[in-house]
């Protein structure tokens, strides 16, 4: 049986849908993460500055298993970035957020704006 629909053409994440959300439903937090090696810190955004695009806000996209962020637990995807270790990532691209985040050895504060019923 074939459960394709005309709506998988425009399907998103989940967590999407709750961009659409007033700005009382969402809340700005900061989150510590700290790791002790080389590792990654475990998350994939999206976003950030495009010529084609313009200004997008910086999401998670992914979390990753067995790596500090999903240790920690309160980083989910669809949260936003807006601040790394205080300094704002509003007018960056990725290619300036990606080494900013790499730069931090052991422990970085991201500064979030999440969503009811973001997931991991």
């Amino acid at each position: 049986m074939d459960y394709c629909m005309e709506d998988d053409v425009n399907w998103a994440p989940l967590w999407t849908h709750w961009l659409g959300l007033p700005s009382h439903m969402h809340w700005c937090r900061n989150i510590v993460l700290l790791k002790t090696n080389q590792e990654s810190w475990g998350f994939s955004i999206v976003g950030g500055y495009e010529e084609s695009h313009g200004q997008q806000p910086f999401f998670i996209k992914t979390i990753v298993p067995g790596t500090p962020a999903h240790f920690d637990g309160r980083l989910k995807c669809g949260d936003e970035i807006v601040a790394v270790n205080g300094a704002t990532t509003v007018g960056m691209n990725n290619s300036s957020l990606i080494p900013m985040l790499k730069l931090q050895k052991n422990k970085v504060t991201l500064t979030v704006v999440s969503w009811p019923g973001s997931l991991v």
